[in-house]
């Protein structure tokens, strides 16, 4: 009696046990997960604020040097880009009003952490009125954009003049929405289509 109750619980012993691994497993795997799309996050979100930070600190530097009059709050606005093309005026420098590599390393500034909004800014006007625009137009006229979708419902972000992925997306679901051509940008249709052509 002792041999077959031994041989009919050893069987559940070790189920529960398998079963008890399994659930620490299947624990650990989770938290693996969170962990893995914290990092994630917090890889996608130190672009923005290291963007953020540059234009602050380029606002303190033109402010002290009397160029820039505005709050110094990172928002890379039309009045940073004409202190900016002041600045470049200034010194020499090739007048894009952009934070490019030129204009940083005469401020003193880490040229590697170039604001990506001033570079991106250009392609998001790509094949629309304002392509050849000066950047305070564009700057302007994205922020106003941002403006027109939040009101439309298709966009919750910040209402500054710097392009990113959730403004890009507002911009394709207005456009699949209006059977419009899907590709994120403020071309012609877009433009005319948000009221917003020149």
């Amino acid at each position: 009696m002792g041999t077959v109750f031994s041989r009919f619980t050893a069987p559940a012993y070790m189920t529960l046990h398998s079963r008890s691994e399994e659930r620490m497993v299947s624990g650990m795997r989770i938290m693996g997960y969170f962990i893995v799309a914290a990092g994630i996050a917090a890889i996608l979100a130190s672009a923005p604020l290291r963007a953020d930070e540059t234009v602050r600190q380029v606002q303190r530097h033109l402010s002290a040097l009397g160029y820039y009059n505005g709050a110094t709050d990172g928002d890379a606005g039309s009045m940073t880009n004409a202190a900016i093309r002041r600045y470049q005026i200034a010194m020499n420098l090739k007048v894009t009003g952009e934070l490019n590599k030129q204009t940083l390393e005469k401020m003193g500034l880490d040229a590697s952490a170039t604001a990506p909004g001033y570079n991106a800014i250009q392609a998001l006007f790509r094949g629309g009125p304002l392509a050849r625009a000066d950047a305070a137009r564009q700057v302007e006229t994205l922020r106003a954009a941002k403006l027109k979708l939040a009101e439309l419902g298709y966009y919750a972000g910040a209402h500054n003049g710097l392009p990113g992925p959730a403004m890009t997306a507002a911009i394709k679901e207005w456009q699949t929405a209006n059977g419009l051509r899907s590709n994120g940008l403020l071309d012609t249709e877009t433009m005319h289509s948000l009221a917003l052509a020149p």
